[in-house]
């Protein structure tokens, strides 16, 4: 009969395994806090910074203030209705003939193509406490602070929105 023999546990194995266990917790810790902990808290303060640095202050009289100040800079007026949209937008087709109907009866719009980058960093940067910007055709409104986002359903509707924006 042949007998087998069987060797004892080797304890330097075990704690190798053991110390590689370690070392693999700790670096998989460290990949999160460097990949998810750091950045969270640079992009809160980056773009608390940036509110500061554009004069963005989300609390009434102040708002209208910044954006009256920094509408001024590029001559443009809170009084002064944005039109944003994007020529391959139905919707945004289906409005201009009424903006610009509406504009011959005096009412003063500033039309803005999304493509056009120089005028959509003026709205990100002046109407950033008022754009929502969740698609075209978005109309804002900077006097009282609204927007509107799609199609209006007529052309009456629009024209309360502006009357509204005096």
């Amino acid at each position: 009969m042949q007998t087998r023999q069987t060797n004892p546990p080797d304890s330097s194995k075990d704690k190798d395994l053991l110390v590689f266990s370690a070392v693999f917790v700790i670096a998989v810790i460290g990949l999160i806090f460097i990949f998810v902990i750091i950045p969270s808290g640079v992009s809160e303060n980056t773009a608390a910074q940036t509110e500061q640095e554009i004069g963005v202050i989300t609390n009434g009289e102040t708002l209208i203030e910044d954006i009256n100040t920094c509408l001024a800079k590029y001559t443009l007026t809170s009084r002064d209705i944005f039109f944003i949209y994007s020529d391959t937008c139905i919707y945004s087709n289906e409005m201009k003939p009424w903006v610009q109907q509406l504009e011959s009866r005096g009412n003063s719009f500033v039309w803005v193509n999304t493509k056009n980058s120089s005028a959509m960093q003026i709205v990100t940067t002046c109407l950033a406490g008022v754009l929502k910007y969740e698609g075209t055709p978005e109309f804002i409104c900077p006097a009282n602070e609204k927007s509107f986002t799609g199609a209006f359903s007529s052309i009456n509707e629009l024209e309360n929105f502006a009357n509204n924006c005096r």
